[in-house]
């Protein structure tokens, strides 16, 4: 089973999931091939590890394919639900020179903050490599 992912972030469904503000730290830029609808698998292997992950995000997953929207909400909604129970979750505590790393390929990842009155400065290095499967 596949579902459509859709990059493009539109304000209506980013403000869902961040706060937005003009004393933004990071621009975010959006170009004609971020606004691309392409399938992707809802669960995909880690070819490292070879284990299973949800490949489903709130803010990108536009549906699942050959269902109607109201069927993919439902089965999404569920997913995401289950995707953040707490012992799914890391919450960071942030310090002074603190370095961040995760694997975008099996991590949702979510700022809510915990850097108050600070900068934050994030370098952003994707790594081209396999298609999900």
């Amino acid at each position: 089973m596949s579902f459509f992912r859709n990059r493009k972030l539109t304000p209506e469904r980013y403000i869902a999931f961040a706060q937005e503000t003009e004393a933004r730290t990071m621009k975010i830029i959006v170009s004609e091939e971020a606004e691309k609808t392409c399938p992707h698998p809802l669960v995909r292997t880690h070819p490292v590890t070879g284990r299973k992950a949800l490949f489903v995000s709130p803010v990108c997953t536009a549906g699942i394919g050959g269902m109607t929207q109201a069927e993919s909400a439902a089965i999404l909604g569920f997913l995401y639900n289950h995707m953040t129970h707490d012992e799914f979750v890391y919450r960071h505590k942030w310090r002074a020179n603190m370095l961040t790393m995760w694997d975008n390929r099996c991590t949702l990842h979510f700022a809510d903050g915990g850097y108050d009155g600070h900068l934050r400065v994030m370098h952003r290095t994707a790594v081209a490599g396999d298609v999900p499967h």
